[in-house]
């Protein structure tokens, strides 16, 4: 087709076309990257941390594709009702909750098997009167605070909450852990503190279950950390904790993703025209601008409109104006693009539109591209 100038304006038609933004996810990438995340950790168990949704991934779908990986022996959230709605949606595999509940989705979360995280006194008084009035033992995840400084018991105070734990006949301490900062130094004094803890435990004859530490970065970073079972986040996704890490190359992760959304509307600006409240593009000359129905309230970086580039049919095209719901592409003097046609935002297509290549191209962090609202749409290939 010719190059689209037959008009000067051209509008989507809502009844034929898709209006909104949409996720694809491959579950083939997902499944190699869990093989992979195994070798990098020796073989130790892998626990997908899928936090805040998979980072607007879709926990419930990620978390169905995991559900059939071998390397991958449990999952991880922060949320009680995320835990609940995986647990809901057929997911088997061992389920932690990191983070705190709410008291009135108690007896739902255990009677769906999910363990729950002593990281507090208070959130240890409140599980043990919920222990209280039940016919079975409660398991639970002792969470130490060895650094950090976010969440978890100080690990001053663990060994002996630890005990108190013990002493209770309803409670079982099926996994103890920690959470790693980056620096190396550091990091081994918090593996240190860590292992004192679990010696003063196993000297007690205390359970500590599954012993785990290390998130994406220590894992590759710092073997000390694996410990029983590793816990990596954005690695399962297809992303290095940091662009160019060595690693890389020899363990090859795959983008299992796709940001895609519609042109919803074209218009050829003129010399002199601008784009957004504040003014942010300028037209220097006469050109076609699409507009995709994606913006930052969707989670989409507003970032991208400082060099970031989206895919168009086989071209590359830059983003120059991020609004809350919608995106701006310049698509030069002449297109051949059409309302109607699908933009891939972030994909594995070109380098330029993964999330390491949006990170270049805008000279932020690779997570930048990584915040997607629960509302997008989720759609499961066997492969891309």
């Amino acid at each position: 087709m010719g190059p689209f100038n037959a008009s000067h304006k051209a509008y989507a038609s809502y009844g034929s076309q898709k209006s909104k933004p949409w996720i694809e996810l491959s579950k083939a990438a997902y499944l190699h990257n869990a093989a992979q995340i195994s070798k990098m950790a020796n073989g130790k168990p892998v626990l997908a941390v899928l936090k805040n949704n998979a980072y607007g991934l879709g926990d419930v779908q990620v978390g169905q594709i995991l559900n059939d990986a071998p390397a991958i022996a449990g999952i991880a959230v922060v949320k009680d009702d995320r835990a609940i709605a995986m647990r809901s949606a057929g997911i088997t595999k061992p389920i932690l909750l990191m983070g705190d509940f709410d008291g009135a989705l108690s007896e739902s979360l255990l009677s769906h098997n999910i363990t729950l995280s002593i990281y507090s006194r208070d959130s240890f008084e409140k599980i043990k009167q919920i222990a209280a009035t039940r016919a079975e033992n409660v398991n639970v995840a002792l969470y130490i605070d060895t650094g950090l400084g976010r969440m978890g018991l100080p690990y001053q105070e663990a060994g002996k909450l630890a005990e108190e734990i013990a002493s209770s006949a309803d409670l079982s301490i099926t996994q103890t852990f920690s959470t790693l900062t980056t620096p190396q130094d550091f990091a081994r004094e918090q593996i240190a503190r860590f292992e004192e803890i679990t010696k003063h435990m196993d000297k007690k004859g205390i359970p500590s279950g599954t012993r785990h530490l290390a998130p994406s970065y220590s894992l590759l970073d710092l073997p000390a950390s694996h410990q029983d079972a590793v816990r990596p986040g954005i690695l399962i996704h297809g992303s290095f904790p940091l662009a160019d890490m060595p690693e890389a190359k020899q363990y090859p992760l795959e983008i299992p993703y796709r940001l895609k959304a519609p042109v919803i509307r074209l218009e050829k600006l003129s010399t002199g025209d601008t784009i957004g409240f504040s003014r942010f593009y300028k037209v220097t000359k006469d050109e076609w601008i699409a507009t995709l129905p994606i913006g930052w309230a969707d989670g989409y970086n507003s970032g991208a409109e400082n060099g970031a580039k989206v895919l168009l049919g086989d071209q590359l095209f830059p983003v120059v104006n991020v609004n809350a719901s919608h995106a701006n592409i310049s698509l030069g003097e002449k297109t051949s693009v059409k309302v109607g046609d699908v933009a891939t935002l972030i994909g594995p297509d070109r380098a330029e539109i993964t999330p390491e290549g949006f990170g270049k191209l805008v000279k932020g962090h690779n997570y930048l591209q990584i915040n997607y609202k629960e509302s997008i749409p989720k759609q499961i290939y066997e492969t891309f």
